[in-house]
């Protein structure tokens, strides 16, 4: 599964969650259950993906996917469906396989309940991936991350499948993380709890994705890591809602990205 949206439905409780401190003792105070969206369009050739789904209310538990909606994302010239895939609850596949460009501003429209709701995209370029960088970490290796000249997501695959003894141990032959540069100075950044390092063996296959951040994306993914990977360190922010580009009534984003990808097979 995506590793941005295993964040991005962790945050679905805390979108309308509100937090007052004293001292050391939180007090929670749950919401009404909401529609949340996550559909990134990318310039590549594929069907692309919406997710829908409700929120949850329990930190630990993934919302349940929301089905029986109309989608279509339109360019103002040309218009596409996207179909309910029905291995998925909640998963929505366009009718044909398109690539988003930059210059284009994209309008997805969900109706769902008899209401509909919308949300506008704009594409930003992106500039090449990085030279890989990889260290060794005790009798593996581990990648190092150096942030990218301009605001981006970074999405790392890894398959050590030629190791199956390294399977066994790990317990499955692929992992992922994903890595953000962004504008901005945050203590909570600066002083997040650790992240988990994966460490790896010779032999495996490395897929590096990044993906360009508008303006507006990037400030939806500082939110979104706020209320997630950068909480829990020493200058917590106060929890807030995560912002959303829907207009009513909808939460979660819609985003369009420019992607390059590199694979790197590491012996």
């Amino acid at each position: 599964m995506n590793r941005f949206y295993i964040i991005l439905s962790a945050a679905v409780f805390l979108l309308l969650t509100f937090s007052c401190e004293e001292k050391t003792t939180w007090e929670l105070h749950s919401s009404d259950k909401f529609g949340v969206a996550d559909c990134i369009l990318t310039n590549e050739l594929k069907i692309q993906v919406l997710r829908l789904y409700s929120s949850s209310d329990r930190l630990n538990e993934l919302p349940a996917g929301i089905s029986g909606a109309l989608a279509e994302v339109s360019d103002g010239t040309q218009t596409v469906i996207f179909l309910e895939d029905i291995s998925e609850a909640g998963k929505y596949i366009s009718e044909v396989p398109f690539r988003a460009s930059a210059g284009v501003t994209y309008r997805l429209t969900i109706s769902l309940n008899g209401k509909a709701d919308t949300a506008y995209a704009e594409m930003t370029g992106i500039a090449p991936l990085e030279e890989i960088d990889i260290s060794p970490a005790d009798s593996l290796y581990r990648l190092v991350y150096h942030d990218s000249r301009d605001p981006s997501m970074m999405e790392v695959t890894y398959n050590w499948s030629e190791t199956p003894d390294f399977c066994t141990a790990y317990g499955a032959c692929e992992a992922s993380e994903v890595y953000y540069t962004l504008d901005n100075i945050d203590a909570e950044k600066i002083f997040a709890p650790d992240r988990q390092v994966i460490s790896f063996p010779g032999k495996t296959q490395i897929i590096r994705r990044k993906y360009s951040l508008s303006q507006a994306h990037q400030q939806f993914v500082r939110a979104l890591l706020l209320e997630t990977e950068w909480r829990g360190g020493l200058f917590d922010a106060e929890q807030g809602n995560v912002p959303t580009n829907f207009s009513h009534g909808l939460r979660g984003w819609f985003g369009a990205c420019m992607v390059v990808t590199d694979t790197t097979h590491f012996e």
